[in-house]
């Protein structure tokens, strides 16, 4: 089924995944050393959040074709991807399901919806589940230019659990190295956080930001979301709002 060049690809996607220290270099490891496995646009991640209920859904993605809209309703708890995959992976062994599928079931019809109509293409997923059997997280490939045969398959059950425990760290990482802004008892942000929510009341957009702070707009955009969903907020805007009732930035 592999050959020697998927085995060496492997090891080198291994040995690589513990270089790995941030979002970033997560980001540029999946699309060097992971690609040569399993090639791919798109990755979806969602992964238990200890901060609270459910998956925390994160995208790294190379196509400009998807956008925030597409992710947000793929995410969606509710209406999203996550329902029709914990349905589909129930009685499998690997917990992976191929969309779009030549299956009947009303949740493989559901599945091939969201991925079709939110320009992944296709879809490729793997779900973890912890020794507890509750979800622990779950990994999707879209706009795989590969079969989906059961060469691909083993592939992506070899390579999940190490993009898993990369992620995992990498998250980790970023909670120990987040250093709370100065007053903030509730340690809701972190002080590059509030460096950005400046520049946003500066009206500079992500490009600009990423300038200043030396840094990708890749970055500035999940320093962002961060930031939206700490301050449970919808729009850069509301987050402006917030951040200046709650003592972060100051009113001009």
């Amino acid at each position: 089924m592999l050959d020697d060049v998927d085995w060496l690809r492997f090891s080198s996607a291994v040995d690589t995944s513990f270089q790995v220290a941030n979002r970033q270099q997560f980001f540029v490891w999946t699309q060097s050393a992971v690609q040569g496995l399993v090639p791919h646009q798109i990755l979806l991640c969602g992964i238990r959040d200890p901060a609270g209920p459910g998956l925390r859904m994160l995208h790294f993605t190379a196509s400009r074709y998807f956008r925030q809209e597409h992710f947000d309703t793929v995410s969606d708890p509710r209406g999203g991807l996550l329902k029709p995959l914990s349905i589909l992976c129930s009685d499998r062994d690997p917990a992976i399901v191929f969309s779009p599928s030549p299956g009947s079931q009303l949740a493989e019809r559901q599945l091939d919806a969201l991925v079709t109509g939110n320009e992944l293409q296709n879809l490729a997923a793997s779900m973890v589940y912890g020794v507890d059997g509750q979800l622990e997280a779950f990994y999707g490939f879209s706009r795989v230019p590969a079969a989906f045969d059961v060469r691909l398959r083993r592939l992506i059950a070899l390579m999940v659990p190490h993009l898993h425990s990369t992620l995992v760290r990498v998250l980790a990482q970023e909670r120990e190295a987040a250093v709370p802004a100065e007053g903030l008892g509730d340690r809701l942000i972190t002080q590059r956080q509030v460096e950005i929510l400046l520049l946003i009341k500066e009206g500079k957009t992500n490009a600009e930001i990423a300038g200043v702070l030396d840094c990708s707009p890749w970055t500035i955009k999940n320093h962002i979301q961060n930031i939206l969903r700490r301050l449970k907020t919808n729009n850069r805007a509301h987050a402006l709002v917030v951040a200046m009732r709650m003592g972060i930035l100051r009113p001009d």
